[in-house]
């Protein structure tokens, strides 16, 4: 069928912008480099294998670790702890920079599909312009002219369909932009949260190389106190498990002439599990209150934490959002007597939590913390009988921080937060 020839112009006009919107989006898919693209992910793949394999070596030496924490205290065993935990962070260290080398090849590929996106956004942007004035051109004739102008009625109505199918083309073409903006946005979230994952990344690794050297000068230190010998090793115990044993005899005389209420109104029941475990993988080694292991090491025969399974190194995280109240290391007033490191973080419900024996302190007083937050590294500071977190659960109106001169260390001063034998809650019953 014959079109007059304004129509064949308009049509032609027409099609020709729509073949010039086709050949955009192919020139926006060829400008893409698939041979780059295909290298990132081969060596994100092989990222991925590394990670698998170094997470099997960690999890044989935090077996072997707690199989050396059974054996009965030697100076063979605490030797034996320090170099296991020195070649565990080296895998923890090896690890983290096989997450660095997979999340910086990730960034790389989300980076390469933002700039495709927009640059398909812009050449579809240009093409539609192209139509749009074309579709604009024949609506500013009237129907009337149209029709004058073709050589039929059959003619008249067929570039009138050609002009409607024009027009819902242009609109699912507009679709089709919107969404790629979704994508483009949705993809610079991503890249985003990759961007974050990868500062955290290196900044974990340094903390892990500070941990290192943490372990290194302890092994060489108690190598220098015991000058290699059980029997001086012995002696090193039991001086400090007696300045542990009148610590504690300090802190239980001080502790019970607390006279702060606790109004069971002022924190959530017990059951409620309003907090978060602060470690990743959960392995409850003592629990809280009157247990069996209570009764052996603590003259009160009660435990005022639960304790987890934990090898030097592993992050320790906030159990809920809150600031951080203090933080302190009862190590600088007498070695081996108390908690050692320790985190003490406010939370808004009335609770307190402590985290204790840690390597690393990764927060200061006054700090704002969300739950998942790192609050610090696991270790074994303290008075402790191997790598372990200490965690405690107190209620926070009958919680204070005290400056508790000690005659078990004489002239020492222990910073640390005490309470009433009932403001100290079960950790398990908020978690």
């Amino acid at each position: 069928m014959e079109h007059s020839r304004g129509g064949q112009s308009l049509v032609v006009g027409i099609s020709c912008a729509f073949l010039f919107l086709g050949a955009a989006v192919i020139a926006s898919a060829q400008g893409e480099t698939p041979s780059r693209i295909d290298e990132l992910k081969q060596s994100i793949a092989g990222n991925e294998d590394e990670i698998r394999k170094l997470e099997a070596e960690i999890a044989e030496y935090k077996s072997r670790l707690d199989d050396v924490g059974a054996q009965k205290k030697t100076l063979q065993s605490a030797i034996q702890t320090l170099d296991l935990a020195r070649a565990k962070l080296k895998k923890d260290a090896d690890l983290t920079r096989a997450k660095i080398a997979r999340t910086s090849a990730t960034v790389s590929i989300l980076a390469r599909g933002i700039t495709e996106k927009e640059d398909r956004i812009a050449q579809n942007k240009d093409a539609l312009k192209n139509i749009i004035l074309k579709v604009n051109e024949a609506d500013s004739g009237t129907l009337l002219e149209l029709l004058l102008s073709s050589k039929s009625i059959s003619d008249f109505f067929v570039e009138v369909e050609d002009l409607g199918r024009m027009q819902t083309s242009i609109r699912d073409h507009i679709k089709g932009l919107e969404r790629l903006r979704g994508e483009l946005e949705d993809v610079k979230t991503s890249t985003e949260k990759e961007r974050k994952n990868l500062v955290g990344l290196t900044n974990q690794l340094d903390d892990q190389k500070t941990i290192a050297d943490i372990e290194r000068k302890s092994q060489s230190a108690l190598l220098g106190a015991t000058k290699n010998q059980e029997t001086n090793y012995k002696k090193m115990l039991t001086d400090r498990e007696t300045r542990k044993k009148q610590f504690e005899r300090e802190i239980e005389d001080f502790e019970a002439q607390l006279r702060a209420e606790v109004d069971a109104s002022t924190f959530p029941k017990p059951g409620t599990k309003v907090l978060a475990y602060p470690l990743e993988n959960v392995f409850v080694t003592q629990k809280f209150g009157k247990t069996v292991d209570a009764r052996r090491l603590y003259l009160s025969g009660t435990h005022n934490g639960a304790d987890f399974r934990a090898s030097p190194g592993t992050p320790v995280k906030a159990a809920g959002d809150g600031s951080v109240i203090a933080t302190g290391d009862t190590d600088r007033a007498c070695a081996g007597a108390s908690y050692g490191k320790w985190v003490l973080v406010g939370h808004k419900n009335g609770l307190a939590t402590l985290y204790a024996h840690l390597e690393l302190i990764k927060v200061s007083q006054g700090a704002s913390v969300e739950v998942g937050d790192l609050v610090g590294y696991s270790g074994n500071t303290g008075y402790s009988t191997g790598p372990h977190l200490h965690f405690t659960v107190f209620a926070s109106s009958a919680m204070q921080i005290v400056d508790l001169p000690s005659k078990s260390c004489k002239g020492a001063v222990f910073h640390l937060p005490a309470a009433p034998a009932k403001g100290y809650l079960d950790p398990e019953a908020y978690l």
